[in-house]
């Protein structure tokens, strides 16, 4: 498809693509102009800064006592270290928020609404969508300011077509609720695109050649026609996993529903804490992070860690690696264990559950056996290892390519595992592409020069809505048998528009024809329904929930209509229009409602 000079050419219909890529422990933006779309340009100082270990800043942001905007990122993490370092302990009156994102981590029993609650580092509450707007509310402004300073004009809002990530493993409903979010920031409706994550990636490893590149990067457009490959997307929560395939004209085709699981970055660093713990006691690691004391230190410490967490590499022969521990800290090992100096530590590590495995401390840092950050590393690694094992069973053997992208697959030891498990003999070939931690954020600007180059995803659920059509003993269970203006009707039947596994196209229409009954006040409410199985018969089976609701305005009762939804797109869309006339009604479809009645169960 870009073998073409016309196919080059953007597909946008404004003068510029902005992505926010919106992550769990790193945030960015990037952009580029309609007439040179390949030359993207990533966030400068503003939002990173501090001791640059990502080109992005921490998805860290703090608020005011009265919920106003107070700072993000770096500046957000030094001005709480700052108000906790006061001595009138004025810092629980703020809100800081951190690591946040994983309360969208949704699946089909756990989904989200509009009065989801976040709890900031002090437990202290507010609604979600308020924490995410302030956030994209920021980094939008950002995003304006370096824009405005890249070209010899001031664009106008109306000239950007905004991107936003999300993993491919959410929700619709945590898809919506990020759309609400941009929208409450400031961002229009209809300069907005929701672009998945693995997506973009994969976007960004087929178009990529058209940035200048090393020598040995790789591009998927190396790969035959029609070749298979799987991206593995790790960032800092989650692992996001899905399958494509090159198609003949250069699009792009997911073969297999993003799966994956909570395999990211911050699972070593909990696996970490849990090892800090086994040595020094739960009452000091409470201590250390939260008291307003030793916050300052706190941020600085896994700062550190985070840095030595992606630089990891025991092919060297290092047998230790070495982690200075904050002064705070020690300070708190001391009074809590009752011992006066360092080298009374010995006695702390005799006692503590790790006694035996060679842990020493030295000259104020901590030093650990590289074989036992293995085994931490390990545990994540496997989980992410065994799950790629398993979709290489459903797609076949032919699969040729694992591309490894996001911030947590910079990390060494993870890519080591994967490749000594996979990369052998010459049969899948693991790549980590240039610029693997921006390959999201790349492709998402790309994807917004050309929405249409993915072209076919899987539908991971059963769509439908809810029927009543004439009972059928032969069919129906008779406690769904009522009467309905005189005639005998089934209730709660589930009507299929896609099923799940299906592979659908994108802008896939299905349709059922209706009879508006019960609108009140002029408007028709009809509920989508969503299963794990191929074939539901009741949207009240056990393997049924309602994920939210179709609204049409200026419907009057027993009018005949037609509902519409629309599906192969990243998020899933209704319309609905008069049986006659063929006038559509103006439509919204809510997934977000906390008022949504779900189905009893039988």
């Amino acid at each position: 498809m870009m073998d073409s000079e016309e196919n080059r050419k953007s597909k946008c219909q404004r003068l510029f693509v902005a992505a926010i890529d919106f992550g769990t422990t790193y945030s960015g933006y990037a952009f580029s102009s309609k007439d040179n779309w390949a030359k993207v340009i990533t966030n400068h100082v503003n939002l990173s800064g501090g001791n640059q270990i990502s080109q992005k800043a921490p998805t860290a942001l703090l608020l005011n006592p009265d919920k106003t905007f107070k700072a993000f990122g770096y500046e957000a993490e030094q001005q709480y270290a700052n108000l906790a370092s006061d001595d009138n302990n004025n810092c629980k009156k703020f809100y800081f928020f951190q690591k946040f994102k994983l309360i969208l981590k949704t699946d089909f029993e756990h989904r989200v609404h509009r009065k989801t609650a976040c709890l900031d580092i002090n437990g202290k509450s507010l609604d979600a969508i308020t924490v995410f707007t302030h956030c994209i509310e920021y980094i939008k402004k950002q995003l304006l300011t370096d824009l405005n300073d890249s070209v010899a004009f001031t664009p106008k809002l109306a000239d950007i077509e905004f991107v936003l990530t999300v993993p491919a493993i959410w929700d619709d409903t945590a898809k919506m609720f990020m759309r609400e979010a941009a929208v409450k920031a400031g961002i229009p409706d209809d300069q907005l695109l929701i672009a998945l994550e693995p997506e973009a990636a994969s976007i960004y490893c087929q178009l990529m050649y058209l940035e200048p590149q090393n020598e040995s990067s790789f591009r998927v457009t190396e790969l035959n026609t029609e070749a298979k490959y799987m991206v593995v997307d790790l960032g800092g929560g989650t692992a996001d996993i899905t399958v494509h395939q090159l198609k003949r004209n250069g699009t792009i085709a997911e073969l297999a529903p993003a799966s994956g699981g909570l395999w990211g970055g911050l699972c070593i660093d909990q696996a970490f804490k849990d090892l800090l713990q086994a040595i020094f006691g739960e009452e000091t690691m409470n201590k250390f992070h939260s008291d307003e004391e030793y916050t300052d230190d706190a941020f600085d410490f896994w700062q550190g860690f985070e840095i030595r967490k992606r630089s990891l590499d025991f092919d060297n022969g290092t047998n230790n690696i070495h982690l200075r521990i904050p002064m705070g800290f020690m300070d708190i090992v001391k009074k809590i264990h009752k011992i006066k100096n360092e080298k009374e530590l010995i006695k702390i590590l005799e006692k503590s559950k790790l006694k035996g495995n060679d842990i020493k401390i030295v000259n104020g840092k901590l030093h650990i056996p590289t074989v036992i950050i293995e085994k931490i590393f390990r545990e994540t690694s496997e989980k992410i290892v065994n799950h790629i094992k398993n979709l290489l069973k459903e797609v076949g053997e032919s699969l040729k390519v694992i591309l490894l992208v996001g911030g947590f697959s910079d990390c060494s030891l993870i890519q080591n595992h994967i490749r000594q498990t996979f990369d052998i003999k010459g049969k899948t070939r693991v790549v980590i592409p240039n610029q693997c931690e921006l390959a999201v954020l790349k492709g998402a600007v790309y994807f917004g020069h050309h929405p249409d180059m993915i072209t076919e995803r899987v539908s991971r659920y059963t769509y439908g809505i809810q029927i009543w059509p004439k009972f059928d003993a032969s069919q129906h269970k008779s406690d769904k048998l009522v009467s309905l203006n005189f005639e005998e009707r089934c209730r709660d039947v589930f009507f299929k528009f896609v099923a799940k596994g299906e592979r659908v196209s994108v802008g896939l229409e299905r349709s059922y024809p209706l009879r508006a009954l019960g609108c009140t006040g002029g408007t028709l409410e009809c509920g989508i329904f969503i299963s794990r199985t191929e074939n539901p018969q009741y949207i009240d089976d056990d393997d049924c929930e309602m994920l939210g609701i179709v609204k049409a305005e200026g419907v009057e009762d027993g009018t005949e209509i037609v509902e519409s939804l629309i599906f192969g797109k990243t998020e899933i869309q209704a319309k609905v229009w008069h049986c006659r006339t063929k006038k559509q009604y103006s439509t919204v479809i809510d997934l977000l409602s906390e008022k949504t009645k779900y189905p009893k169960k039988n």
